[in-house]
């Protein structure tokens, strides 16, 4: 995940999309009902709309926070979630915001929320 956002491909490129959403999947601890250890394997979503779906439905945290804590761990990240997309989008409404052209460049649309509803 590290080297994907240090150079993340050219847009357009896919190859790589589903194995970062199943990476980032995994770092947020987004798989429901599922508890991850470093000794069981989750069943992680197959395509990339399965994988897209499950991340706008769970992972609510700011992009601007991700950058900044995901190399403390997992528990860091959990710390800076959300419970629900609203919390988020006040949050966002508030000023603490990354440019979207930054979210897009590093590969992150997924992570992107609608404040405008």
């Amino acid at each position: 995940m590290t080297s994907y956002l240090a150079h993340p491909p050219p847009p357009g490129n896919n190859s790589s999309a589903l194995l970062m959403l199943q990476a980032l999947i995994l770092e947020l601890g987004c798989l429901p009902g599922v508890a991850t250890s470093k000794f069981s394997i989750p069943e992680l979503p197959g395509t990339l709309r399965q994988a897209k779906l499950l991340l706008r439905r769970h992972a609510f945290i700011n992009v601007r926070d991700y950058l900044a804590v995901r190399e403390q761990g997992q528990a860091a990240l959990q710390r800076v979630m959300h419970p629900s997309r609203k919390s988020l989008v006040r949050e966002v409404r508030k000023g603490k915001r990354v440019p979207v052209q930054e979210v897009k460049k590093a590969g992150l649309n997924v992570l992107l929320v609608n404040t405008h509803f």
